[in-house]
């Protein structure tokens, strides 16, 4: 029996010291070693063509408490709700309610579909059935609605929300918008059987694909940055064309990525222009000044890595099919392999390509010296500051 006790003393010991071990790290991980950069002001700019402002300027002052937050949310969800039937055919998301929950406050919020919003009781919010997260930016969805996690901290603080500038807002409404596109809408559509790259590889060390998606991704934002210019289009596309044909592995692992992620990411963009700034993007007409206003600032809407260019690639062609073709999304929905960057070169189908522009060493090693910079400054401090959230 002695021995016994001494065994689970021991045991005990080893137990609340790999529990300190654990908390102690994360703790130090998240706040000395690998700190979030933060910032209470902006520092991107605002960007306005004369009629349109679009940035965190434009919604000065920002909520500083998570509760005047919620009303700013409760008016995006409300003018969300209004138009959501508009912005995909046969809209799945649509007549939305949102419960949101403070994470380390145990605070409750239920927002409805017309905008009203009242705090819930912990246990009532329960009672919806959503999986909680306890991390900025953890979701879920239930039967009628979705599940934000939202924080204090993160609320304030520009530098992870200011580059959106289509929302220009702590971002928890594009969490839902694009999650929630993926949850309901996607779900409907037809497949691939067999998903290539399902495990999300970025194949970062293909720099000389890379560089040529880079290049894809400027092409298309100066495409969409004036529209009525056929030019720029077949510009890009010749582009897309080299690329596919150089990089055949490369356009097979993206296909997937560049059909869920860019749809999502262009529904997105669109139903954030409506319900941040509904004072300015009242129609169609506004929504596409509003997208060639942001197209203008490619310093910021470029991606890197195969999956995440896929957004961008696949969001901006999905743009430039809106000018061109009505029908596009209802057929892209019943093609499984149908991707918005294929289905605009098959638009111009017939038509002569440009000799495709190439890029010159020095813009090669830039992108790839860009990807480095990137990975090394964001993996860290983001997975410490989720176990952060996670544990305290």
């Amino acid at each position: 029996m002695k021995k016994i006790k001494t065994i689970l003393k021991a045991l005990l010991i080893v137990v609340v010291s790999f529990v300190i071990l654990i908390y102690g790290g994360v703790f130090l991980g998240h706040k000395v070693f690998y700190p979030i950069k933060t910032s209470s002001v902006p520092t991107i700019e605002a960007v306005t063509d004369g009629k349109l402002t679009l940035g965190v300027q434009a919604h000065a002052p920002q909520p500083k408490e998570i509760a005047d937050y919620i009303q700013v949310l409760a008016g995006q969800l409300k003018r969300y709700n209004e138009i959501a039937p508009t912005l995909w055919p046969d809209n799945a998301l649509v007549n939305q309610s949102l419960i949101v929950e403070e994470i380390r406050k145990n605070k409750f919020w239920k927002i409805e579909p017309d905008g009203a919003a009242t705090t819930l009781s912990k246990k009532d919010a329960l009672g919806f059935g959503m999986n909680r997260q306890f991390y900025f930016g953890g979701h879920s969805f239930f039967d009628g609605g979705g599940y934000l996690a939202v924080s204090k901290e993160d609320l304030t603080n520009y530098l992870l929300f200011q580059k959106y500038l289509h929302l220009g807002t702590y971002d928890a409404f594009i969490t839902f918008a694009h999650e929630g596109f993926h949850n309901r809408e996607q779900t409907r559509w037809q497949w691939m059987s067999a998903i290539p790259n399902r495990g999300r590889d970025n194949f970062d060390d293909n720099t000389p694909a890379r560089a040529k998606r880079w290049l894809l991704q400027k092409q298309l934002l100066k495409a969409v940055s004036e529209p009525g210019n056929t030019q720029l289009i077949l510009d890009a596309l010749a582009t897309y064309a080299d690329w596919k044909k150089t990089f055949p592995e490369d356009y097979k692992n993206s296909v997937n990525w560049d059909r869920i992620e860019g749809t999502a990411y262009y529904y997105e963009l669109v139903s954030s222009l409506y319900c941040a700034y509904p004072d300015q993007v009242k129609n169609v007409d506004d929504l596409d000044r509003a997208l060639a206003l942001l197209a203008t600032q490619d310093d910021i809407y470029i991606s890197y890595g195969l999956v995440t260019e896929g957004y961008v690639v696949g969001g901006l062609a999905s743009v430039l099919l809106d000018r061109l073709d009505s029908g596009w999304k209802k057929r892209l929905m019943d093609t499984p392999e149908a991707t918005p960057i294929e289905m605009l070169l098959q638009h111009f189908t017939g038509k002569s390509l440009p000799a495709p522009q190439q890029l010159t060493q020095s813009e090669i090693d830039s992108v790839g010296a860009e990807i480095k910079k990137r990975t090394e400054e964001g993996g860290p401090s983001l997975l410490f500051q989720m176990l952060y959230d996670l544990l305290f």
